[in-house]
């Protein structure tokens, strides 16, 4: 069977299928199109480099599927989590994995160049790490200014004219000021959603009853933070999902640290990732109101300033 799109696409139906992940499955899938159409564009081998790699669950899969057109010892992934980097090796023998900081100015320099970079679900660990005891929260303004120099550091490890692709949460607008109310499919969800209220430390939850013990307002930021971690409310992974915040920029504000971090943007989606789960434990009262595109997916390239475009 020819490897055109059609054989992807069967490749991956299967071989995705235990990955409950959606997000990453959206990213792999946009990386591996984009791979089979660098490689018809040069006879070297392709560098791939995924800080934040984990496991190796985007790294290692897209090597595996694409060995032919990618070189498996110039790719890299880096992680600062030890056992997952064991899993990683145990599990991508052929990945070559660093253990540290993907924001270190002397790991980052010691690492070369690449034709694709990968960020999946990597710089919303950035900004959550940024939590101040006095605020009680994380101090937004710096963490955000440390997520745009990861992004650009990021970027500053691209071959001109090489590609960053970035998978993360996505923050509602700033105009969106509006309150929600919804309401809880049974008491069970109502209390998931109270344990959510008081055990996420990235930022502070605020919320009224109204209408019975199963209906509460919120801000709709507050929302989006809420049903994004709901799938792992009861799970042992809330323990550390509790401490991070998928959201930090809008889209406003990832086109402009882009822009400013040298990239152009080729390809930009918004993405609702799990609402048939949300449906299972809420409804949105608010008329005229559905659940959030509450992911991105962006395709850039590094601008390259010897280029005549």
């Amino acid at each position: 069977m020819p490897e055109n799109d059609a054989f992807w696409d069967f490749y991956w139906e299967n071989h995705l299928q235990p990955m409950e992940n959606l997000g990453k499955r959206a990213a792999i899938l946009a990386v591996s199109a984009l791979i089979r159409r660098l490689a018809g564009q040069t006879s070297q081998p392709l560098r791939l480099l995924e800080f934040g790699c984990g496991e190796g669950q985007v790294i290692g899969s897209l090597l595996e599927a694409h060995s032919k057109v990618c070189s498996l010892s110039g790719s890299l992934g880096v992680d600062y989590n030890a056992r997952f980097l064991a899993q990683c090796r145990q599990d991508h023998p052929y990945l070559r994995c660093i253990e540290g900081d993907f924001t270190d100015p002397d790991l980052l320099a010691g690492l070369g160049k690449f034709d694709i970079v990968l960020l999946v679900n990597a710089l919303h660990e950035v900004f959550s790490d940024c939590y101040s005891p006095e605020l009680n929260q994380i101090d937004i303004p710096a963490a955000k200014m440390r997520v745009e120099q990861a992004l650009a550091a990021a970027a500053d490890r691209l071959e001109p004219g090489g590609w960053l692709i970035l998978f993360d949460g996505l923050e509602p607008p700033q105009v969106v000021q509006e309150v929600l109310r919804i309401r809880f499919r049974d008491h069970r969800a109502r209390q998931g959603f109270e344990t959510f209220a008081q055990e996420y430390q990235p930022l502070q939850i605020t919320y009224r009853q109204v209408d019975g013990p199963l209906c509460v307002e919120l801000p709709w930021r507050d929302f989006t933070r809420y049903i994004t971690k709901s799938i792992f409310l009861g799970k042992r992974l809330w323990q550390s999902e509790r401490l991070q915040s998928y959201q930090y920029f809008t889209e406003a504000e990832y086109r402009a640290a882009f822009v400013r971090s040298g990239l152009e943007i080729i390809d930009l989606q918004t993405l609702t990732v799990n609402e048939e789960k949300w449906r299972d434990l809420v409804d949105i009262d608010t008329p005229g109101v559905g659940f959030p595109d509450e992911h991105i997916l962006i395709q850039s390239r590094r601008v390259d300033p010897n280029s005549s475009r």
